[in-house]
């Protein structure tokens, strides 16, 4: 009798090599190196994988387990992310890993997100091989209990929002780490599959955790600017974003994040977060943004799904207009 499972993810792999293939183009070549990545993600954190065969493995592992995106952050190359508050649709998330971004960020902060409706963010970013950090609302006093929640959804990081101390450093820390590093609780959850398949002990995949989990603080106002200094001094953070949105607000100059000011503020802050050895990231709504900060040493970019979406639904009703204003007899529509 014909394995019919093993058929279909053969069929299965054979689309996903087209994808890949699709994007190795010469003049993309970072598109092809993080779908490669993405792919090798999802072979190497299966360790029993039989490369030769098509048989299914129940036990693929937690990106937890794997530890490219912390290396790449800790190495200071070019980190790519989006950030998504569509927190209703997954679709759009097993696109994003397939395009090959490095991490989804997973946005609790500016949503009406929860920790369930997060949750299957996560399980459409695994699937694809890409992991998901968490930005965490902002203001809750059980820092603690509040990140758990989204960790035991499956993320392998949290971002906190409005970084002003250390002490507001410390504590995201201290939520993302288990003993003696943090104050994480720990049980059987979906970062370590249950107890269940490959990973030794519940002690050994605690080490990993550690090892792999990330944690991101976000600057965005000049009291933040200000103690960035001693941000710096706590240990395990792997990247501080610098948000020019907010930061633009806080300085008098609300959405004006091109402002000479406002860039000479974010340059300078990235350049005193890389001088201290950590990763620096900042918002790329297109592609423009991106060269302009990547010129400036920033590392860690991101773009934000919405953007994608406002900026395809306009090219198009722009072109319509256009279309329909030059075309003889006809009324132009409404925009």
């Amino acid at each position: 009798m014909p394995n019919f499972r093993g058929l279909c993810l053969g069929l299965l792999s054979r689309d996903i090599a087209c994808i890949t293939h699709a994007f190795c183009l010469p003049n993309r070549p970072y598109l092809c190196l993080a779908t490669n990545t993405n792919n090798a993600r999802r072979t190497s954190a299966n360790p029993t994988n039989n490369e030769s065969s098509n048989e299914y493995n129940p036990h693929h592992q937690h990106s937890l387990a794997d530890s490219t995106l912390k290396q790449k952050l800790r190495s200071g190359r070019p980190t790519v992310g989006v950030v998504t508050g569509f927190h209703n649709d997954s679709d759009h998330v097993e696109t994003i890993g397939l395009l090959g971004y490095d991490f989804l960020w997973a946005d609790a902060e500016h949503s009406s997100a929860n920790p369930s409706s997060i949750a299957n963010l996560i399980l459409a970013a695994e699937r694809r091989g890409m992991p998901t950090l968490v930005r965490i609302g902002y203001g809750y006093q059980n820092i603690i209990g509040h990140s758990q929640k989204f960790l035991v959804a499956g993320a392998q990081g949290i971002i906190l929002p409005q970084c002003e101390s250390a002490e507001d450093a410390a504590k995201i820390v201290e939520a993302v780490k288990f003993p003696p590093l943090g104050r994480r609780g720990l049980a059987g959850e979906r970062w370590n599959s249950w107890g269940l398949g490959d990973g030794g002990t519940l002690g050994d995949r605690v080490r990993v955790a550690n090892e792999n989990s990330v944690v991101g603080v976000v600057v965005e106002s000049r009291k933040g600017i200000e103690a960035l200094e001693s941000i710096l001094t706590v240990e395990d953070i792997d990247f501080v974003f610098v948000a020019p949105t907010d930061l633009s607000s806080d300085m008098g100059l609300p959405g004006q994040i091109r402002h000479p000011d406002v860039v000479d503020m974010v340059d300078q802050a990235g350049k005193t977060i890389r001088a201290a050895g950590v990763s620096s990231g900042m918002l790329a709504l297109t592609g423009d943004d991106y060269i302009f900060w990547r010129e400036r040493g920033f590392q860690v970019m991101c773009g934000v799904a919405h953007t994608f979406f406002t900026v395809g639904a306009q090219s198009l009703m722009r072109t319509v207009v256009e279309h329909e204003l030059s075309s003889d007899g006809c009324d132009p529509p409404t925009v």
